[in-house]
This record gives C-alpha cells, structure tokens and sequence, in this order.
C-alpha cells in the first residue's frame, strides 16, 4: 500500500486534495491580517484628524492667558466734569477698542466710594485737593494734570433779576442761593475759601435756600427760577444761555482749581491706566475746551 501524498500523486496534473484546506486558511489569514492593518491605519488617521479638529479649541494655560481686549477700565469722576470726560472715554475706545466705564458723584462721595471698595482703575474729581487728599491715604499711584481748571462763577436766572454784580452781593440780606456742598464739592470748597476771605461766610450761609450735593444741581435749579443766584463752574451755561447769565468772579479773590486725573494703587490693570493717563493729558484740554471749561494753554 502506498502512503497518501507520496509517489501516486507526483506528475498526474492534478490538484492535491489534502492540502486544499490549508490554503484556504492560509489565504484567510493573511486577508484577515491585512484587514487588520487597514482598520488600524484608518483608526490612527481619524484619531490624527479628531486632534486636529480639536486643537485650535484648547485655551492656553492660565498663567499664560492675556487679559480680554474688551476688559473695561472704571473711573470715579466728579459729576461737574461729566460731559468731557464722557467725551473723551468714548474717544480713548474708539482709539484703542477699550471700554472705559463712568460713574459720576461728588468728589468726596466718590473718594468713600473708591477706599471703601478698593477696585477701579482712574480717579478723577473736581479739584486737585482731593487728590492730594487720597495720596495721604495711599491709594495713589500716578497723576497727570491739570487737564482743564474749575472756575467757579456767579449763575443767575436769564436777565439777571436780583441786579447782582459782585460775589460780594451774595451776602445781601434776602437773597436766595443755591451752593453746592462745602465740603463734598470741588466748587463749593474753594467757593467758601473766596467768602471767607471777603469775610462774608456767615451773610452768605443766611441766603442759603438750598446746599446740593453735586455742582451740576445748581445751573438746573437756577434755570427752574428756584433762586436767585448760586455758584457753578463757569462752563455750567453753555448749553442752557437762554435761561441763565454767568457773572464772572474777580480773579483777585477767586479760587480756581486745577483738574487732575489719577491712577489708582489697587488697579489691576496698571498699564492701562497709565495709558488712559497719556491719553487724557494729551487730548483732555482740547475736550474741555469745547465744553466751555478753561484749560493751560498749549
């Protein structure tokens, strides 16, 4: 008997039978093997373009981060100095893309405000005693100035009906007066500081009919014919001459005060700040000036 895959199989043409199967597996391995391969490559492929897709998505580390563009700055401003300073915020953002957001009282109130809460960036009152005021606390950093001066000067209603001439009128027995606040105002300090240098304090306290607390109040009450004079910054007429008359006080006795802007110590925005302070002492006396404020001269 012949043993299976020996001589009898050798030259006849034929396929052998026996060894079928095993091809077959062969070739099903290796198919398998290369199916293997292919799903494998596509798998790294999608994972190489998932991290891609994503990797623009990743925020760069904390410590790293910059500040956001729009991150606004905020200022304490005097509320007599409210328009210019509006005016030159809105410029400074449309220069630089930088928000600088306002809040406006008087400049003492605003001084509270400022030590009480410890943020902000810029502070900016009526006069430079306040300034000096906060330097003593410590919470000054820089200051530029002066940006413009704070003249006070005689309101009266349009016509002038109390025939008022002098700041020394404003003394006159039966007068009504309408003064902002003598210790929380830039103007009613050195308003005080020009009676009692006149030695006519205690006459003019006799005509107060009111003391408010922000400068801007009294142009408004003196427009309502709520009195019949006040002290106001001497721009505090410009948009209402139908209703109002300026009398200008005599530089000899009156106290004029510079217009400061100053950085903040607890600011954590320090060179932007110190930008804003650029900016404001560079373009600040060309705004006030279209204000009606009295600014150095170039």
């Amino acid at each position: 008997m012949k043993k299976a895959g020996t001589g009898g199989t050798q030259g006849t043409g034929e396929t052998p039978k026996t060894p079928g199967p095993w091809r077959k597996w062969a070739r099903g391995a290796v198919l398998l093997a290369l199916t293997g391969v292919l799903l494998s490559g596509c798998g790294g492929q999608g994972s190489r373009g998932a991290t891609a897709q994503s990797t623009p998505m990743q925020s760069p580390p904390a410590e790293t981060k910059p500040a956001p563009s729009g991150q606004p700055l905020f200022a304490y401003v005097g509320a007599g100095l409210k328009e210019p300073v509006t005016g030159l915020a809105a410029l400074y953002e449309a220069q630089t893309g930088i928000k600088v957001e306002l809040t406006f009282n008087n400049s003492g109130a605003l001084l509270s405000q400022a030590e009480t809460a410890k943020k902000g960036d810029i502070y900016m009152p009526g006069g430079k005693p306040f300034v000096e005021t906060a330097q003593k606390k410590g919470i000054i950093e820089k200051v530029v100035g002066p940006v413009a001066y704070h003249v006070p000067a005689i309101i009266t209603p349009k016509g002038n009906p109390a025939g008022i001439k002098d700041v020394r009128d404003l003394a006159r027995p039966g007068l009504k007066l309408v003064l902002p606040d003598k210790e929380a105002t830039a103007i009613g300090k050195n308003a005080f500081k020009t009676f009692a240098q006149l030695g006519i304090s205690a006459a003019v306290e006799k005509n107060i009919l009111a003391s408010v607390e922000t400068m801007p109040k009294v142009p408004a009450m003196i427009a309502m014919g709520q009195g019949d004079a006040g002290i106001a910054e001497y721009s505090s007429i410009a948009h209402d001459q139908d209703r109002l008359e300026v009398i200008e006080i005599d530089p000899a006795v009156n106290v004029i005060d510079e217009i400061p802007c100053a950085s903040l110590t607890f600011s954590n925005q320090k060179e932007r700040a110190q930008d804003f302070l650029e900016f404001v002492q560079k373009e600040g006396p060309g705004v006030f000036k279209k204000f009606g404020f009295k600014v150095p001269q170039p």
